[in-house]
């Protein structure tokens, strides 16, 4: 379903909010935090001796190629994200860097108490509305880009909870 048949059939069911709130985390911390996964991705190389993971939860790095070069064996990791080659630097061209790495925590219940106070707060709020007023009958509706209602707004004590977690 696209953006516009979303916002149309207003389908703002419990689903669609929970898949909100996650993402809205994902982009207030830049990783996905929980639970552990492994996953490939892409980066640009600086030309130095380190590079740092989009990740505060590195376990385990599988494999990594440096100008499509395997550089795994000489590759130090830091628990934080951050990368060392033990010989050599990271290439200095855009998308020359693959790397596959298990990353995040099994759990993180305070994180997973944010998602669920987003998806309440988001899902008692109907079609959207941010705000309401009795007289003279004024109602505000939460929206996004092009006046889009999808966003769920972090509240300054969610953004303490999830501030350990941000890269």
């Amino acid at each position: 379903m696209t953006l516009p048949a979303i916002v149309a059939a207003q389908a703002f069911d419990q689903a669609f909010w929970l898949k909100a709130a996650n993402q809205t985390v994902r982009s207030y911390c830049s990783w996905h935090v929980a639970p552990i996964i492994t996953e490939s991705i892409t980066m640009d190389g600086n030309g130095s001796k380190t590079l740092l993971l989009p990740s505060k939860k590195v376990i385990d790095v599988v494999s990594v190629l440096n100008d499509g070069i395997d550089v795994t064996a000489t590759v130090r990791k830091s628990e934080k994200g951050m990368l060392e080659l033990t010989r050599g630097c990271w290439s200095d061209e855009l998308g020359a860097i693959e790397i596959t790495f298990t990353h995040g925590y099994e759990t993180a219940d305070d994180v997973a108490g944010v998602i669920a106070a987003l998806v309440s707060r988001a899902a008692s709020s109907p079609a959207g509305i941010a705000a309401q007023a009795v007289g003279p009958a004024n109602v505000k509706y939460a929206t996004g880009p092009g006046g889009v209602p999808l966003s769920i707004p972090l509240m300054a004590a969610e953004m303490l909870t999830l501030d350990p977690y941000q890269i």
